[in-house]
C-alpha cells in the first residue's frame, strides 16, 4: 500500500511494507530509488540505505508487527527517515549481534529519536537524520550497463541474502552458483567480479579462485577459516562479515584502477 506522492517530490513520502524478511529487499530498493532521484552521492546513498535497512530489519525480526512504514523527508538539513511499526520496541543489547544494528544507526545518523512501543499502547517509531552534502548531482538519464557479478556459495540462504543486498546497491546481475562446477560454467563468460566462498564444494573453489585470477577476473574470497597458503585471489574476508564490508570491497575491486592489480591475500 503506497502513501507516496511520487518519486522526485519534495513532499514527505511514505510506503507501507509487509513485515517479512523478503520485504527488506523491497525496502532497500525503495530507498535507493529515492536517494538516486535526489541526486545523492554513492557514499551518501550507501549510508541512507544501510541505516534504513537496519531499522527495518529490527522491526521485522523483533517487534512482532505486521506492517513496517518507511517515511522519507528530504530537507535542507539532510534526509529525515522514520521507520515505524505496531510492535514492541527491541533495542538490542542482548546476546550476539542483537545490538549491532542500532549501533550502526547511531554511528551513521544524527538526531536519532526513539518512541518505544509498549504492549497495549502505541507502536515503535525511530526517526533520524542522515546528513548529506549541499550539492546534488542530476539523476542520470539512464543507468549504466549492469555489472555482472558471480557469487559462488553453497549456503543458499546466505547467497540469496548477499545477492539481494548487492542488487539493491547497484550490482543487479549477481549470478549465484551453489557449487564450484556451477560457478565454473557461469564463468565461461567472464564476470566483472567473482565472490567465492572457499568452503563450497569441499574446498574445490580454491582452484576456481586461482583459475579466475589468472584470467584477470578480480576475486573476493571468503571463508570462516583462515585462507589456505596457496590461495590466489584479489582480496580475502574472514566470515562472519557484515554486508557493508563486502560492498566496500566490491566497489574497490570493480573500479577501473583495480583491473590488472596483482593478486594478494591479506592476513586473516
Amino acid at each position: 500500500m503506497s502513501l507516496s506522492p511520487g518519486f522526485g517530490s519534495s513532499e514527505p513520502t511514505e510506503y507501507l511494507f509487509p513485515a517479512s524478511p523478503d520485504a527488506l529487499y523491497d525496502i532497500r530498493v525503495y530507498v535507493t530509488r529515492l536517494a538516486r532521484e535526489a541526486g545523492f552521492t554513492d557514499r551518501e546513498r550507501e549510508r541512507i540505505v544501510l541505516v534504513t535497512h537496519e531499522l527495518a530489519a529490527n522491526a521485522v525480526e523483533h517487534s512482532a508487527t505486521e506492517v513496517v512504514c518507511v517515511r522519507w523527508e528530504d530537507t535542507g538539513q539532510g534526509v529525515w527517515i522514520t521507520v515505524s511499526d505496531d510492535g514492541v520496541f527491541e533495542g538490542g543489547g542482548g546476546n550476539g549481534d542483537r545490538g549491532r544494528g542500532l549501533r550502526i544507526v547511531l554511528s551513521l545518523a544524527d538526531e536519532v529519536t526513539i518512541r518505544p512501543g509498549r504492549r497495549g499502547g502505541q507502536g515503535t517509531a525511530v526517526r533520524l537524520r542522515v546528513p548529506v552534502s549541499a550539492g546534488r548531482t542530476a539523476p542520470a538519464v539512464s543507468d549504466p550497463a549492469p555489472r555482472r557479478v558471480l557469487l559462488v556459495d553453497g549456503d543458499r540462504f546466505a547467497a540469496r541474502s548477499l545477492s539481494a543486498f548487492l542488487e539493491a546497491e547497484g550490482f543487479p546481475t549477481v549470478v549465484a552458483a551453489e557449487s564450484a562446477e556451477a560457478g565454473r560454467a557461469v564463468a565461461a563468460e567472464p564476470p566483472q567480479l567473482a565472490i567465492i566462498d572457499l568452503m563450497t564444494s569441499h574446498g574445490l573453489t580454491v582452484q576456481l579462485c586461482d583459475d579466475l585470477t589468472r584470467t584477470g577476473v578480480p576475486v573476493l574470497a571468503m571463508s570462516i577459516l583462515a585462507p589456505p597458503r596457496d590461495l590466489r585471489c584479489s582480496r580475502f574476508l574472514r566470515k562472519p562479515v557484515h554486508p557493508l564490508e563486502v560492498l566496500a570491497m566490491v566497489r574497490q575491486l570493480t573500479e577501473p584502477s583495480a583491473a590488472g592489480a596483482a593478486a594478494e591475500v591479506p592476513g586473516a
